[in-house]
């Protein structure tokens, strides 16, 4: 009797042991700056990019996702999941339910002695029982998307929204117009600039080399619009009423992403490119602008344009 109440008790206390929580310890190395990676983790509206759950959700859907910041922690909740993120000393504490189930794991990062390399690691807390079948096994850390944190970095299209390149200015013969005209006008005044444009060349036995630029900038507080629409040439010419003969350096650098969709939604690409720039450290030469690769301006703010946007680097 006394034999069997022994191993009962023995038999419960290998049962309550291996559900026992204990901590699982993942680390990989993300070629990104800590600067960076720090950012992405410590900002509650970058998770719905680099998480993949998240950033698979339909546009249509994604303003249901809601953040809530409180000192030191924030939520995120959309439909079935709910992410509650506590940050202190550069740990990130995570109590996630998703797909039916709650995991908690937290990350934490350091620079490596590569500035350009971040070393994070993954703490997960499951059951003993669970160790013991998962420990060698590399998809028991799916669960807490440092995967997806790792691919995020290091994928600029996913990152920044769009794939950017390196390339360089191709002519250095410009002519252009630049007006301040009414916002509601913007559209009929580029288009008759860019006309203007094509006249002159014509006028002057020029060739147009490269599609038409076009930079608009809304004035902030006010009904204008700063225009500016320019044509690269084969040669130099000479300035003529309105229309100013400039040059730019012929193979300085340009940082360009190509966009393809309604004119009201390239911003986006802008902002990719700014963040771009923020995180490498570079400064713009000039103001950005962008080819129509079609040689076709837009004629509203929902026009399908087929555009490249490119900003000018020192390097």
């Amino acid at each position: 009797m006394k034999k069997k109440v022994v191993l009962l008790v023995l038999l419960a206390i290998v049962l309550i042991a291996c559900f026992i929580p204990i901590t699982e310890e993942k680390t990989i190395a993300v070629n990104a700056s800590f600067f960076n990676v720090y950012h992405v983790l410590a900002t509650p509206a970058r998770w719905k990019e680099w998480r993949s759950d998240l950033r698979k959700i339909p546009n249509a859907d994604t303003a249901k996702i809601s953040i809530y910041k409180d000192t030191g922690s924030f939520e995120i909740k959309f439909t079935n999941l709910l992410l509650k993120v506590k940050s202190s000393d550069g740990l990130f504490s995570v109590d996630d339910y998703s797909n039916n189930k709650n995991v908690t794991y937290s990350y934490y990062a350091v620079p490596a002695k590569d500035p350009k390399t971040t070393i994070v690691t993954v703490d997960k807390k499951i059951p003993a029982v669970s160790y013991l079948f998962q420990h060698f096994d590399e998809s028991s850390f799916t669960d807490t998307h440092v995967n997806d944190l790792k691919t995020f970095m290091e994928t600029d299209s996913l990152k920044y929204g769009c794939t950017i390149t390196k390339t360089r200015v191709p002519e250095a013969n410009l002519v252009v117009i630049n007006q301040t005209v009414r916002k509601k006008d913007k559209f009929a005044e580029a288009e008759n600039m860019f006309s203007e444009l094509q006249a002159f060349v014509k006028k002057h036995g020029l060739k147009q080399t490269q599609p038409v630029i076009a930079q608009y900038f809304d004035k902030p507080k006010t009904d204008s619009t700063q225009l500016k629409i320019g044509l690269f040439i084969d040669k130099e010419t000479v300035s003529e009423k309105n229309i100013v003969f400039t040059r730019m350096p012929k193979g300085g650098p340009l940082y360009v992403a190509k966009f393809s969709g309604r004119f009201k939604d390239r911003m986006k690409v802008y902002t990719g490119l700014q963040q771009y720039f923020t995180d490498h450290l570079y400064q713009q030469a000039i103001l950005p602008f962008e080819f129509y690769r079609d040689n076709k301006l837009p004629v509203s703010d929902t026009s399908k344009v087929n555009i490249q946007v490119n900003f000018s680097a020192f390097f």
